[in-house]
């Protein structure tokens, strides 16, 4: 807006000028030649003025070979579709800042450097966490079990008898199975069915003592199993929590003991084959396909599924390895200069379609002020040099003829 009053005002001292230097030509070759100039500017700027405002309407109310744009919107449109994806976005221009730039560098930078790790990853575990939603644990838990039973009968447990046992006769490991059994034990002799137990045993034991003795049955008569159970139960409890005790003699000839025991299982010959045998129960009587289900439900679903930190430490190590390795750079360069050209032959039309489509939404007064608003500046220091080039013909033949006319002495 600031050029276009510029330029009004350009016209206006203009016509001015050639108003107030009228009639005083012959007095004065200055006056005269400005005067010509003034006139000069004024015509050329009032020329710009109408040729412009021809573009964008009818000036002066003139309707003849006016309004440009309105009148040829169609060629005008055709002529910008055809501009924009035939020229400014061939398919040639397109490849050719595609090809400039190194796609696979690109690629890594953007993944080490803006982002791009932690945006592929958090996409890569949204997608995984949603497809692992919709798995039907049960239906994989039963495809699932017969192999997983299969695998582990196939686990040579009882090969590694030998050395599980090594193992455990070790010192410190062999010092906590006691301690645990220890305290196992503690708790098994305050439970109601050792209680029961020890009383049936009691009872069977004192049956047979007293047997046809009538002096053994008065002797016992004076004591009941509860008495019994209660001093054996409290002798165990004494005898257990002191061999809890590491300086405690019991506890040292109980860890020996417990180590003998794991060393003669080793070297039993008898002892690989229960081992397998006790595998195999177990595998045909545990719920494997529960268990399966109830893995997939907990570990695999949700917010906090396992396998979220392993698919992190991959795609990690993945694209660290690709931000180092020129020759992967340059696969993925190839292959995405290759799927971009597919894509550009394929979707160019696309071009000329938007365009059209963009300028068909606008009504004719709103192309007129979009393509307005676009060059009026220019179009406005056009009507100032059309000023400023019209005053310096216009002096400039003035001054010629001028001479000219002394010259000839006319």
């Amino acid at each position: 807006m600031q050029k276009e009053h510029q330029a009004n005002l350009a016209l206006a001292l203009s016509a001015l000028g050639a108003v107030g230097t009228a009639g005083q030509g012959g007095s004065s070759l200055l006056l005269s030649t400005l005067h010509h100039g003034f006139i000069a500017a004024t015509i050329g700027g009032l020329a710009d003025w109408f040729a412009i405002k021809a573009i964008f309407g009818r000036p002066l109310g003139i309707s003849h070979r006016t309004d440009i744009l309105r009148r040829s919107r169609g060629r005008i449109m055709e002529s910008i579709v055809a501009f924009s994806s035939e020229d400014l976005l061939s398919k040639k221009n397109i490849m050719a800042v595609i090809e400039r730039e190194n796609m696979g560098a690109m690629l890594a930078d953007y993944l080490l450097h803006r982002g791009g790790e932690e945006r592929l990853t958090d996409t890569a575990i949204d997608v995984l966490r949603y497809a692992a939603a919709d798995l039907d644990s049960m239906r994989i838990a039963h495809e699932l079990t017969p192999y997983v039973k299969q695998a582990l009968y196939q686990l040579p447990l009882e090969d590694h008898a030998g050395d599980l046992m090594a193992l455990f006769t070790e010192q410190h490991h062999t010092e906590r199975i006691f301690q645990v059994l220890v305290r196992v034990g503690i708790q098994l002799v305050q439970t109601q069915l050792f209680q029961e137990i020890l009383h049936d045993n009691i009872a069977s034991i004192r049956e047979k003592y007293e047997g046809d003795g009538m002096i053994r049955a008065l002797v016992l008569s004076f004591v009941d199993d509860m008495m019994i159970a209660s001093w054996i139960t409290e002798r165990l409890q004494e005898i257990l929590t002191a061999a809890l005790e590491t300086e405690n003699p019991r506890h040292h000839e109980g860890v020996q003991a417990l180590s003998a025991f794991f060393a003669s299982l080793g070297d039993h010959g008898d002892f690989r084959v229960t081992m397998r045998r006790a595998k195999e129960h177990l595998i045909e009587d545990i719920d494997m396909e529960s268990i399966l289900a109830d893995f997939i439900e907990s570990h695999m679903k949700g917010n906090h599924p396992f396998w979220i930190p392993y698919v992190r430490e991959f795609l990690h190590k993945k694209i660290e390895a690709f931000a180092h390795s020129a020759p992967w750079q340059s696969r993925v360069d190839r292959w995405m200069k290759s799927l971009a050209e597919g894509e550009v032959e394929k979707h160019h039309g696309m071009i000329a379609r938007f365009v059209r489509d963009y300028l068909n939404q606008k009504s004719d007064d709103e192309l007129v002020l979009f393509v307005e608003g676009k060059v009026r500046t220019d179009l406005q220091m056009i009507r100032i040099n059309g000023a400023v080039v019209g005053a310096a013909v216009g002096m400039a033949l003035s001054l010629i003829v001028c001479m000219t006319e002394r010259m000839w002495g006319l």
